[in-house]
């Protein structure tokens, strides 16, 4: 046999080729490895994160069910000293129910009430905040499409003028000829709708004899009229530099607030008891649809004046003709079909309703500081309830009617037909709420700070915060079937927000992020 040569022998060209060969199949090996592992490891986070999704999903679905119950609870208990404590937290304050602006003391909805105040909980190691703002503490945009051109021209004003007041004293602030501007391009949006780039849906709500109106489902719509005038921005709530919170439009305007079914409306006397009016058509509330009004009919010979996106659903509130008077307004001027209930409604709103040379600016500071009174007929509390920052929850003054706003300094200054014009405006009832509810799943060292903590600072680490957050807000109408019988019918079910919103302060000078 042929002897094999020693490998001192070789050519010193072909020495270790064999285990350079073998370097390069074992790094390739390895990258097929790292490859592998690395696909893997993605693969199984991404499941991670969907499973944590998944469960954050079903715990807001959770607690959106205990608000629910939390808010039927609230209506059923009208009459009553106070509403029902929800499981997730709150103290209980004022009942909830029948119209305001009666003449008679009634259960009203107020920041008293277990529902205004956000809540903390969690579910199955999620952590939850449930922060509720009702719709009838803002102004609806709809009244704007009043046929009255006098009380439509009024309306626009006030538009204007929530716009502008809306983001005042920050880096965001609104001036008053881009807030007209502003107002008068939503009008323009509603009025011609047939000419926007949105497509437009099919409403219950459309009027065959006007078929180039059309009410909008949400506030984001208008992003379209034009981009440079409405920019995100305005729908989404953020921090300036100067540390102050610039709230989104969407916590001082709405289109949800008008609200009934074909079945309210057919059954409600035309006009709602006024000398002209017309029949309001719902946006089937029922089947969960936006819920503007639309009252339909004609004037003079046409035959009677009618009002689209007024009219409050069933037995709360009479839908509104010309000449017809706001119902449970105890003489006031007819409004355009909406009322703004006086204890919830933010400063911004309650300024905008009149200019300052017929009601004093001072006239609502006094309002305000009304309802941040301590109420000295609740006995205190030795255990009182604390509110989710740790801190002792005081119960205020508030507004049981309109008629209650005799209370208030310079009430009796003011013009008699100012005081009938603005009981019209106001009322002391809710009926549609808008739930915002956040969830949170650290993924590293992020924590949210305990109860003990400012609320500053808590807010700003809930800004800031880097692990998994989803924020999902849903619009419901509160419908009083019946003495004792509540139906939560859902108008908007899930709405996925791209930012963590802010309760809307009535002193947001105590608020520095600074």
């Amino acid at each position: 046999m042929k002897a094999l040569r020693h490998p001192s022998s070789a050519p010193a060209g072909e020495r270790g080729a064999a285990l350079l060969l073998s370097f390069m199949v074992l790094l390739v090996l390895i990258l097929i490895l790292a490859q592998i592992k690395y696909s893997t490891d993605t693969a199984a986070r991404v499941a991670r994160n969907e499973e944590t999704m998944l469960s954050m999903n079903l715990s807001i679905e959770s607690a959106l069910l205990q608000v629910y119950e939390d808010l039927k609870t609230d209506a059923e208990s009208a009459g009553t000293a106070g509403g029902a404590a929800g499981a997730l937290g709150g103290a209980a304050g004022g009942g909830e129910g029948g119209g305001g602006g009666g003449e008679e003391e009634g259960p009203t909805d107020s920041k008293e009430d277990a529902w205004s105040r956000p809540q903390r909980t969690e579910i199955n190691q999620i952590q939850l905040r449930v922060l509720i703002q009702d719709e009838d503490s803002k102004f609806n945009v709809l009244s704007v499409l009043t046929e009255d051109e006098q009380e439509a021209e009024k309306a626009l004003d006030r538009l204007a003028r929530v716009i502008e007041w809306s983001r005042k004293g920050t880096q965001a602030e609104i001036d008053g000829s881009t807030a007209r501007r502003m107002a008068e391009a939503i009008k323009e949006f509603m009025v011609r709708r047939n000419e926007q780039t949105l497509p437009r849906p099919k409403l219950l709500s459309d009027a065959e004899e006007d078929d180039d109106r059309g009410l909008p489902l949400s506030l984001r719509e208008f992003v379209v009229i034009d981009p440079e005038l409405f920019s995100d921005d305005l729908f989404r709530d953020f921090i300036d530099e100067d540390g102050r919170v610039v709230h989104s439009l969407g916590s001082f305007l709405t289109v949800w607030s008008n609200v009934s079914t074909l079945e309210d409306a057919r059954a409600q006397p035309p006009g709602g008891g006024g000398d002209e009016g017309g029949e309001e058509e719902g946006q089937a509330g029922e089947e969960g649809q936006g819920g503007q009004a639309n009252q339909e009919g004609g004037n003079g010979e046409e035959g009677g004046n009618g009002q689209e996106g007024g009219g409050q659903a069933g037995e709360n509130q009479a839908g509104e003709g010309q000449g017809q008077e706001q119902a449970g307004g105890g003489g006031g001027s007819s409004s355009p079909g909406w009322a703004i209930n006086l204890n919830t409604a933010p400063p911004a709103v309650l300024s905008s309703l009149f200019e300052s040379r017929d009601l004093p600016y001072r006239f609502w500071d006094d309002v305000i500081a009304y309802r941040n009174e301590k109420d000295d007929a609740v006995e205190e509390n030795e255990d009182p309830p604390l509110d989710e920052y740790g801190r002792p929850i005081i119960v205020h003054k508030f507004f049981h009617t309109v008629q209650d706003l005799s209370q208030v300094d310079g009430w009796e200054n003011l013009e008699p037909i100012v005081q009938g014009e603005l009981i019209g405006l106001l009322k002391t009832e809710s009926q549609v709420f808008s739930i915002t509810i956040t969830a949170r799943k650290p993924t590293g060292d992020e924590q949210i700070g305990d109860r003990t903590t400012r609320q500053e600072d808590v807010e700003r680490e809930e800004a800031e915060w880097h692990g998994l957050v989803r924020t999902v807000r849903t619009i419901v109408w509160r419908r009083v079937l019946g003495e004792g019988e509540v139906d939560i019918v859902p108008l908007v079910r899930w709405e996925v927000l791209d930012n963590v919103p802010f309760p809307v302060l009535d002193f947001p000078e105590s608020r520095d992020f600074r």
